[in-house]
């Protein structure tokens, strides 16, 4: 087959999108837009990836609300309603997902209740077609593949002593759905992520006991300070309200001092003051947390060492007794439908160029794989897609395809920039906010590519930064 031939051949195929949460929408309203043809898969019966409680294996919990305001969420120039309270809950962000699919008519191009089960090249060239197969059947033959699958559907679970000793209930946060679960119960929540603390906040209010264990000390910051969410406040989105005895001109180092201050010492709370600066992990965005803590009804322990059949053992030495023990322990990236030869994983995150682009074949693509440290996620991957997009295009329409190729060929940047984030398994896939404005920027003027704006946005955007 000419090279001529293999281009036509292609170029008459469609793309597929694997799963219809929030990332493969916007993957698929950017392909769209360009009249590139395309299909999704999706195995559960309606768009929302995990913002649909109902979808098998989300890890969604009655009392979640969006991390996010309002004012950072949301896909690039399609706002989430006005008429939002400033942090949704996830029945509404859930509405926007399912009302911006409706808007763009992305629906008619969803394979429901369709789970992919193997992907396959069709050769070992750079540039395959794809054979997919589902758990109905061979499926066809597909230009490339876009996997959109989401992050937090494979739970990561811990090997600690004793675990399979304990006697009470054990389940990863995944598992956990409403507060009822914890009435009467003395519950240990492992880990303190968003979510473990929002679950801890609720055994706080609904358990007998509650305890929050972390591995490592963390910033808890309020979600709104001075009347505006605190994240927009950080990023520089919303400007500092005028306060009393306060300077007009504070930069941004200044702004997140002032912001921390307003916490205070973390010993207040009974936790520890990190010793490395703010953003080096997820800080913790919660009001509540803090509260009980103050308030007595929600204690901290350090890290685990072992577990007996109703008592749990820390590395301070005591021991106590819970009833429940949820593990907060975050999740990897499983695509178990490529082989491992084809996408290597590395401790459980695979690994894409820019966050987007395999480099073994170029006709494989990923939306929602890294962990921007920029409170506006969603626009990012709506700006991952675009790169996508503008990679289909060089290849199979000839548009920019000498920027595209030296991209390939020459750009290897570090995401991380020189922002010590810490050496953990969460932030193999971690990527700095100036580091990724810095790419789309040398995308757009160096190679060629049309990528859509966003705010400046993600905490700690603005600034490298050193509290200790």
């Amino acid at each position: 087959m000419t090279a001529d031939s293999a281009l036509s051949s292609r170029t008459n195929l469609p793309y597929l999108i694997v799963g219809a949460g929030p990332f493969g929408l916007a993957a698929a309203r950017a392909l769209k837009r360009k009249n590139i043809p395309f299909d999704v898969v999706e195995r559960h019966s309606r768009v929302g990836g995990i913002w649909d409680m109902d979808n098998p294996g989300s890890p969604m919990y009655e009392t979640c609300h969006f991390i996010t305001s309002k004012i950072n969420g949301g896909y690039i120039d399609y706002p989430m309603p006005e008429d939002y309270p400033t942090y949704p809950s996830w029945r509404q962000v859930l509405t926007y997902i399912e009302d911006m699919a409706r808007e763009f008519r992305l629906e008619e191009h969803i394979h429901f209740n369709t789970c992919v089960t193997n992907a396959t090249p069709t050769d070992d060239s750079a540039t395959p077609t794809w054979l997919v197969e589902t758990e109905h059947g061979p499926l066809g033959e597909y230009a490339g593949i876009i996997y959109a699958g989401g992050q937090q559907w494979d739970p990561y679970l811990p090997d600690i002593e004793g675990m399979s000793d304990f006697a009470g209930r054990m389940i990863h946060s995944s598992a956990y759905a409403h507060p009822d679960e914890f009435v009467g119960h003395r519950v240990l929540i492992i880990g303190a992520g968003n979510s473990g603390v929002d679950i801890a906040v609720d055994a706080a209010e609904f358990g007998a006991k509650a305890t929050l264990s972390t591995r490592r000390p963390y910033y808890f910051l309020p979600k709104q300070i001075f009347g505006v969410p605190t994240p927009d406040l950080l990023v520089g989105k919303i400007p500092l309200p005028k306060l009393p005895n306060v300077p007009d001109n504070l930069n941004p180092l200044q702004v997140v001092d002032l912001v921390l201050s307003t916490v205070g010492p973390l010993e207040a709370y009974g936790l520890e003051t990190p010793g490395w600066p703010l953003g080096a992990t997820q800080p913790i965005v919660s009001d509540l947390a803090l509260h009980h803590f103050t308030h007595g009804t929600l204690s901290h322990k350090p890290d685990v060492t072992r577990f007996t059949a109703n008592q749990v053992e820390f590395t301070d030495g005591t021991s106590e007794t819970f009833d429940v023990v949820v593990l907060a322990t975050g999740f990897d990236i499983a695509i178990p439908w490529l082989s491992a030869e084809i996408l290597p994983p590395n401790d459980g995150h695979p690994e894409f160029l820019l966050g987007a682009l395999s480099e073994r074949y170029e006709t494989l693509y990923a939306m929602g794989v890294i962990h921007p440290s920029r409170a506006d996620a969603w626009a990012l991957f709506d700006q991952l897609g675009h790169i996508i997009v503008a990679d289909i295009l060089a290849r199979d329409r000839g548009i920019n395809s000498a920027g595209m190729r030296a991209l390939r060929t020459e750009y290897r940047p570090n995401l991380k920039g020189d922002f010590p984030f810490l050496d953990t398994r969460r932030n193999i896939n971690q990527a700095d906010t100036v580091a990724l404005e810095n790419m789309l920027n040398a995308l757009r003027a160096t190679y060629g590519l049309e990528i859509p704006g966003a705010k400046q946005s993600g905490f700690f955007a603005t600034a490298r930064l050193a509290h200790h």
